[in-house]
């Protein structure tokens, strides 16, 4: 499996592509063979050494791809197994195979190409929390 490296902080000539052993899914964990990564704020803050998330370099980041389950963990639901998907993975998304939690799947809409799908996670679920949980957004009742 080939990963997209961050080696240290700094412009994208700080990244590097690395091979790594294949993931295996454990648990309720699917793995998902990668179509698409998003690209988004946090990845980029994380290159450059300003995310606290991001311990320490090498780091793989990417919090979200669209891709196929090819393989399912041993208390995971195995109809996931050849599903178009999204997924939320926190880190690892720049890479072949990622391992996610099932919880954290999701069917990929038939309309959506994977790299319109992979752009679509973290960016909506922050205007989601910003509008609704935080903004108290909610329909308008007829009076």
């Amino acid at each position: 499996m080939r990963q997209a490296v961050i080696t240290g902080a700094g412009g994208p000539e700080r990244m590097a592509l690395r091979e790594a052993p294949d993931p295996t899914p454990r648990g309720r964990e699917v793995r998902i063979q990668v179509r698409a990564s998003g690209v988004n704020f946090a990845d980029i803050l994380a290159r450059k050494g300003l995310y606290p998330d991001v311990s320490r370099f090498p780091a793989v980041v990417g919090y979200e791809v669209s891709g196929v389950v090819d393989a399912v963990g041993p208390e995971a639901d195995p109809r996931w197994e050849g599903r178009d998907v999204v997924a939320l993975t926190h880190f690892g998304g720049y890479a072949d195979m990622v391992c996610v939690p099932q919880e954290q799947v999701f069917e990929k809409p038939s309309r959506l190409s994977h790299a319109e799908a992979a752009a679509v996670p973290v960016t909506y679920l922050a205007a989601w929390q910003l509008m609704v949980v935080m903004g108290s957004l909610s329909a308008m009742r007829p009076s």
